[in-house]
């Protein structure tokens, strides 16, 4: 009888989970910088210069650990150009939501992210999901739709823009947790920013604009701040599948709230809140429910 193949994957919920809360105030913290710059400068722009930081500062780490060659030694090369493609979008989508609406807004819609991260769970990893489970996931979407409102003013171009950074996003994490398998994780993230170093440059002759220096140094703070934010992140997908992590997303909310209230001076709407709240209240009830069924598997 042939051995399971081998992985790098571990069974450490709790440490995920608080790492992956970590994770989501640095995302929220990148996307206030996304938001801050995406007036000015096109997101290929934005994603070379912080992929200038991140590339720089991991190739010391594969120097020192699995060696310059290790990312071109992979066996998933196509599983990391479907997580760029997929992350690539989600950024993208992002950028052109918070130009129009506030960041909590736009995180908020984005909150559909977990849900669609638990029903891809299944064709993609393989997982089960029971009635009550999808039944989270559809009223979660309709928590979607209450944002989406047309009296909230986020309606048509900027929610459609936001929940497609949340499709995105959650196809990117389900990529995560299969490469989290077989790849070391500064492998996984170089591999994403090296891709968008090479790639964002076709851009230029379209859409560069001459930084200056402020911004830069924005540029590459952000870069500082997502390159700890993407280590974590994918660490957490080593220690828990994406079905555990997801619901820890809503702290985002949190985050998203104040940095609207201490930098732009806006608050969400009632109904903005009103729908935020289905999709946690769904996000927690599908965690409830894993939490069962684990227990029924001791």
């Amino acid at each position: 009888m042939a051995a399971p193949p081998a992985t790098l994957h571990r069974h450490a919920p709790a440490q995920a989970i608080l790492l992956w809360c970590f994770a989501a105030l640095l995302f929220t913290s990148q996307g206030a910088i996304l938001k801050w710059l995406s007036d000015e400068y096109h997101f290929s722009e934005i994603l070379f210069f912080r992929s200038v930081i991140v590339v720089a500062i991991l190739t010391i780490f594969l120097v020192r650990g699995p060696g310059l060659g290790a990312p071109f030694r992979t066996r998933q090369a196509k599983l990391h150009i479907a997580r760029f493609l997929c992350f690539l979008v989600a950024l993208t989508c992002f950028i052109e939501a918070v130009k129009q609406i506030s960041l909590s807004d736009a995180i908020a819609v984005t909150f559909a992210a977990p849900l669609l991260m638990t029903a891809l769970a299944v064709p993609f990893l393989g997982e089960r999901i029971g009635p009550r489970r999808w039944t989270a996931v559809i009223v979660g979407l309709g928590g979607v739709l209450v944002i989406g409102n047309p009296t909230t003013g986020i309606f048509e171009v900027a929610a459609l823009w936001a929940l497609g950074s949340a499709l995105g996003y959650a196809f990117a994490i389900i990529v995560t947790r299969k490469l989290t398998g077989t790849d070391p994780t500064v492998v996984i993230v170089w591999t994403l920013n090296a891709l968008y170093l090479v790639t964002m440059p076709f851009f230029i002759p379209f859409t560069w604009v001459v930084p200056d220096w402020s911004h830069l140094g924005l540029m590459a703070l952000g870069g500082l701040v997502v390159l700890v934010a993407q280590l974590v992140a994918v660490h957490a997908c080593r220690l828990a599948p994406p079905q555990v992590l997801a619901p820890f997303d809503y702290t985002a909310m949190i985050w998203a709230v104040l940095l609207d209230l201490i930098v732009w001076h806006v608050l969400p709407s009632l109904t903005v809140i009103g729908g935020a709240a289905i999709l946690i209240a769904s996000g927690i009830y599908i965690l409830y429910r894993e939490s069962k069924v684990s227990q029924s598997k001791t």
